[in-house]
């Protein structure tokens, strides 16, 4: 996610081909897989969805645990989407609130036992005993309601952000479920990769970007169903809008799409498509076989989604140029390399970073050095020298989103000093072969999750990375 831009208002104020043709890499095995059939109508969107689980752990399950992300958005919800500073923007027209509702659960066509944990953020399903390298689909609908708000789940004057919407899969780690509470602040969220087959029938006057690349588009009288597929993907996404102009190429045989109701599409739709070649020539292919980024009204600089990206439509071209970089490089490090998001948000967050610094110095030098110049500023000041001597601070990275007291310490933590250590990383070993490694760990994780021990391995210079994690380097 791209926070830079909110944090400085604060201050001053107190986006079909097999997938071969695209990836040099194969994937190591069958995934499991997303099947939604969604309904949109002003104000909430039902579905049904198949989600069909392959066992590839060495253990034996009797349920599965789903994220129901949307219920951090009910009205006295143990968790708030977004922090008090936010608030006004998150809510221009008001308290708004929404939530996800569970309408049925079959397993083999039988209604099958299921909870919801008592915060309403996990849904656990009972299930057949599944062994490894078996398999299970579990059929869910389910009704969300959608708040009135600039969030990720929102409706606005500028259109409706889909995501976190429905059901997902909880990550599994060492043979058991891992739950991640819903954080106001950074991005709470831990998946594998999987399959998804997604069809969205709504008003015809919307016109949608997706995760997805389209694969049938069919019209009923007043509506449009829209079918789409995307393959590897961590998760899935739609901005839907009335106003919307989309500018399309092609690129190396990936489309490339930017949905927006400005005057400005071709002049960032050219930042799209030279970034895009940048990373995929410095990183390696994406799994995807679409690219988009879309316009929408959003509380934040922007947010990142698997083959989709939300762009602030509120952002001067500048800072959307720069807010689109910093979220295309996250279809790299956190599309094609994940990693969990709740405890090592510095890794996903600072390669993105470092990868738009990497790309303006490319292109634009003196912005480059100028990045580099702010993230140590700014973390300066909200770190002050007396604080790091003294340790009343906590600058360790490796930890929990509920350990932020505020964006304004995420941010530095994250984004800055996740910044400052890959560029000091790259002025120890050269330009040269810093990008020769990340290339290294991009291949050698493609489609999997990372760590620091995973980075260290890549990257080497272990104790530069740790002493930076642990909090020991004063910037």
């Amino acid at each position: 996610m791209f926070l830079k831009k909110v944090i400085c208002i604060i201050t001053l104020c107190a986006f079909a081909f097999p997938l071969s043709l695209f990836s040099g890499c194969k994937r190591e095995q069958a995934l499991s897989s997303y099947d939604l059939s969604l309904a949109y109508e002003e104000g909430k969107i039902s579905g049904k969805l198949v989600y069909k689980f392959v066992n590839s752990q060495n253990e034996v399950f009797d349920c599965l645990k789903f994220n129901l992300h949307a219920n951090a958005y009910r009205e006295n919800s143990t968790v708030c989407p977004v922090t008090q500073t936010s608030w006004a923007r998150a809510f221009p027209y008001g308290e708004s609130y929404g939530g996800i509702t569970i309408d049925k659960v079959l397993i083999d066509g039988e209604t099958a036992n299921y909870e919801t944990s008592s915060c309403g953020n996990f849904l656990t399903v009972q299930t057949n005993e599944i062994y490894p390298n078996d398999s299970q689909e579990v059929e869910i609908s389910f009704t969300t309601v959608i708040p009135k708000s600039t969030l990720r789940l929102g409706e606005n004057e500028d259109g409706v952000n889909l995501a976190d919407f429905f059901p997902t899969a909880c990550k599994i780690e060492g043979g058991d479920f891992v739950e991640i509470p819903y954080s106001p602040i950074g991005d709470p969220y831990y998946s594998d990769v999987h399959d998804y087959f997604v069809s969205l029938t709504l008003p015809s006057e919307y016109v949608v970007a997706s995760s997805g690349y389209p694969t049938l588009t069919e019209v009923d009288e007043n509506t449009t169903t829209y079918s789409y597929e995307l393959l590897s993907g961590r998760d899935f996404a739609f901005a839907i809008s009335k106003n919307y102009n989309v500018h399309t190429l092609t690129e190396k045989g990936v489309i490339l799409n930017y949905y927006t109701a400005d005057g400005n599409g071709e002049e960032i739709l050219q930042v799209l498509k030279n970034c895009y070649t940048f990373f995929k020539d410095s990183f390696g292919a994406l799994p995807y076989n679409s690219i988009s980024v879309a316009d929408v009204g959003f509380c934040y600089g922007g947010m990142e989604f698997s083959g989709l990206c939300f762009v602030s439509d509120k952002l001067d071209v500048e800072d959307k140029k720069t807010a689109l970089i910093h979220e295309l490089a996250h279809q790299w490090w956190h599309g094609g390399v994940g990693t969990n998001q709740n405890e090592n948000h510095f890794i996903d967050e600072g390669l993105a970073e470092f990868s738009t610094y990497l790309y303006l110095l490319s292109s634009d030098k003196e912005r480059a050095n100028l990045m580099i110049d702010t993230a140590k500023s700014a973390y300066k000041s909200f770190f002050s020298i007396e604080e790091l001597l003294s340790g009343k601070v906590d600058t360790t990275m490796q930890r929990e989103l509920s350990s932020f007291k505020s964006e304004y310490e995420y941010v530095n933590i994250a984004y800055n000093k996740g910044l400052i250590m890959f560029y000091e990383y790259q002025n120890a070993v050269g330009l040269n072969t810093a990008v020769k490694n990340l290339k290294k760990l991009y291949g050698k994780n493609y489609l999997k999750n990372v760590d620091l021990a995973s980075l260290i391995n890549c990257l080497g210079y272990g104790e530069h990375f740790n002493s930076f994690v642990t909090g020991k380097v004063i910037i």
